[in-house]
């Protein structure tokens, strides 16, 4: 059985069961490209993985843009681009050493810059700048963010989250929580370049693929509302020996034609099939 990733997207439909997951890949392709491809049902509004926390989005960019840590198959949490970190004896300080040389690259795969710790710093700032709606998962746990989102404060650099040099970030917690390393899965707590995100504007993660970098597993390429998403992996991804899909493309369908999906992929048109 291979995945994409470390994670099956499914683009807001119904959960694939592993049966149906054994046809990922085996579609009738004359390439020797493995190929995966399924259906998706709603467009999504934003590709601003940081500001909108609506699946649509997420199950887009998060196979594009990687956070510190990640579940694995079991739902243990590994390092992803963090490689190590270590916790402070009182429960407060977590500290993440980055992988170096792991680099953002734009839609078409042209190398932008480096992953460093000011990405994750300026992900929290764009967070409050941008009323993201998953702020509530953070805002009470590091350290002066609360304040800083309800404008007691100006000063950002009173928000617990610090850039200690190019590949050390450092998050102060106001209380332990046990739990913290998860909401590092969360993608308000993923990177972005400042520089791109500043040059972008208003129109950084819109639905253009362009409006955003990636530093993940796959590129997305085309995003065409009602009609079809595709993306292409990632050839200089830091964890590419690991991705097996080298393409996929999701066709819109809302439901309205449900014998198509079971005749496409009897077809072999379809990797795999919903058995729910």
């Amino acid at each position: 059985m291979t995945l994409m990733r470390k994670k099956l997207l499914v683009l807001g439909v119904a959960s694939l069961s592993l049966l149906a997951l054994t046809a990922c890949g085996s579609n009738k392709n004359s390439s020797s490209e493995k190929v995966y491809q399924y259906v998706y049902a709603t467009d999504p509004d934003s590709l601003d993985y940081i500001v909108n926390f609506n699946a649509t989005t997420s199950d887009l960019t998060t196979n594009g843009v990687d956070g510190l840590l990640e579940n694995d198959q079991y739902g243990n949490l590994v390092p992803s681009l963090a490689k190590d970190w270590t916790v402070s004896k009182d429960g407060l300080t977590y500290t993440y050493k980055l992988r170096k040389g792991v680099k953002w690259y734009t839609s078409e795969g042209e190398e932008y810059a480096e992953v460093t710790a000011n990405d994750f710093v300026a992900g929290i700032k764009h967070a409050v700048e941008g009323e993201s709606s998953a702020l509530y998962l953070i805002q009470d746990s590091i350290k002066g963010l609360d304040d800083y989102v309800k404008g007691k404060t100006k000063d950002f650099s009173t928000v617990g989250v610090k850039a200690l040099d190019d590949y050390t970030v450092q998050y102060t917690l106001n209380n332990p929580e046990s739990f913290w390393n998860s909401k590092t899965t969360a993608q308000i707590l993923f990177p972005v370049n400042e520089e791109f995100l500043e040059s972008k504007g208003k129109k950084f993660g819109t639905t253009d693929p362009s409006s955003i970098l990636y530093n993940g597993a796959y590129f997305l390429k085309n995003l065409t509302a009602k009609s079809e998403i595709s993306f292409e992996k990632n050839p200089n991804y830091w964890d590419a020996k690991n991705v097996h899909i080298d393409q996929i493309k999701l066709i819109y369908n809302d439901g309205s034609e449900t014998e198509s999906i079971y005749k496409n992929f009897d077809d072999g048109v379809y990797s795999a099939l919903s058995l729910n």
